[in-house]
């Protein structure tokens, strides 16, 4: 009995050592990985952004060398991961179009919260135009260390880059930090360019030089490709002429009948070069939630999300932001300052922040067939591959968009008539504008 006692304890032991023995190898190996040559990928240009920056691929790095859009950003990411184990090592690059109003002390103690750890270190490294302020954070245990840095861009727009790994080899985290920094490379960007110009001459001439129609309610059917009425969109945009700051006031609504209805209103009153505004908007359908976005009179953007939690975030207001709903006037202004391509960061109601792409084309050049004057094609650069063709008549005004999402939808100009008929149940609030402002008003 005691000899088969020592036998299992001999083996249980052998067992143990060659599991040591294994881990000592693969430790070894992760080691000499880590501090391997840093092996870069070729640049990565982020499209009309004028921004590239190459990225750890290789050596124990991949990279699926692509942006992706996530929460008003676009990110770049690297794992470094040896065999099929779990990753030691990571780096990411994150383009921020709507930065928040902080600064690099205030993101590194953000950064710090969130690890546990402590800050060893803290520097600024000037890459050509660019200067980075970063820091080395590292946890209590010694064995996790961060490299974080941000830097400011043109059109107060942030790149951040981040660095960590997990075995406690401080100078091979700093030796890929300072590798993805000096591979940061930053042009001109001329169609943000023109997308400021083409916003500084709509503040320039006010938004009530518009509005030639007061009280003009807009409305458009939501049709499928097989032309059946999915719902309508009903806007009214007027001056008020109020005597007061927030002259320019909207109300909308955007309905989708059926079993599953859904339901959006929104109201928006701003100053007439939309320096300062308050746009709100809430959606029905399962549960409720809405989102409250406003910009005050010192260029802080802020967008609160009400539902089951209370979400606020601050933003630095950029030259080339712009409320979606002015979505007409400023399609006008790009019209008639003969710019054939921008990019604006379009707000949405719910808050997202989207850089889009928009490009003028001639009709005759697309589609002669059609009564309008011009098409215009907008493209979000968030990777989805989502776009809208919007079709504009003589007068400069939407006659009909498409839009291509996980599915394709037409809006098309209607009557009024036409689409009570369709949809009764909010009848009197298409046939009187003044009742669809009022309604707006009493659900907020």
């Amino acid at each position: 009995m005691n000899g088969t006692y020592e036998t299992r304890k001999s083996v249980g032991a052998k067992v143990a050592f060659l599991g040591l023995f294994v881990a000592a190898i693969l430790a070894a190996r992760l080691i000499v990985a880590l501090r391997s040559a840093v092996v870069l990928s070729e640049p990565i240009a982020l499209t009309h952004a004028g921004l590239s920056v190459s990225m750890p691929d290789g050596n124990g790095w991949r990279s699926a060398k692509r942006w992706e859009y996530k929460e008003n950003s676009l990110v770049l990411g690297s794992i470094f991961a040896p065999g099929s184990g779990r990753p030691i090592g990571s780096a990411r690059c994150r383009y921020v179009f709507a930065a928040e109003t902080t600064t690099p002390q205030v993101r590194f103690e953000q950064e710090r919260l969130e690890v546990g750890g402590k800050i060893v270190k803290t520097d600024l490294t000037q890459i050509g135009a660019i200067a980075v302020d970063w820091v080395h954070i590292q946890e209590r245990s010694v064995s996790f260390n961060m490299f974080f840095g941000t830097a400011e861009l043109p059109y107060n727009r942030q790149i951040e880059i981040e660095v960590w790994e997990s075995t406690g080899n401080v100078d091979s985290a700093e030796r890929v930090f300072r590798r993805i920094t000096e591979s940061l490379g930053l042009t001109d960007s001329p169609l943000l360019d023109a997308g400021s110009q083409v916003i500084a001459e709509m503040k320039g001439k006010g938004l009530d030089s518009f509005l030639d129609n007061q009280n003009r309610q807009t409305l458009f059917l939501i049709k499928d490709v097989r032309e059946q009425a999915l719902g309508f969109t009903a806007d009214v945009l007027i001056d008020s002429g109020k005597a007061t700051p927030l002259n320019i006031e909207a109300a909308g609504l955007y309905y989708i009948g059926g079993f599953y209805a859904r339901e959006q209103m929104m109201s928006f009153e701003s100053d007439n070069r939309f320096d300062r505004f308050s746009w709100k908007s809430e959606t029905v359908a399962a549960s409720r939630r809405g989102t409250k976005i406003s910009l005050d009179e010192t260029g802080t953007l802020t967008i609160t999300k009400f539902g089951e939690q209370l979400q606020e975030n601050r933003y630095r207001r950029s030259p080339v932001a712009i409320p979606g709903t002015l979505l007409e006037q400023l399609l006008r202004q790009m019209l008639d300052s003969n710019k054939k391509e921008i990019i604006v960061d379009l707000i949405e109601p719910g808050g997202r922040i989207i850089p889009t792409y928009i490009s003028g084309i001639e009709t005759e050049d697309i589609a002669p067939q059609e009564e309008v004057w011009r098409m215009v094609k907008l493209t979000p650069l968030d990777g989805r591959g989502f776009f809208q063709w919007v079709y504009l008549d003589d007068q400069k005004q939407i006659s009909k968009i498409l839009v291509r999402e996980e599915e394709i939808y037409i809006y098309e100009r209607a009557d009024a008539e036409e689409a009570a008929r369709l949809f009764p149940e909010r009848a009197e609030y298409i046939l009187q504008s003044d009742k669809l402002e009022r309604y707006l008003r009493e659900r907020k």
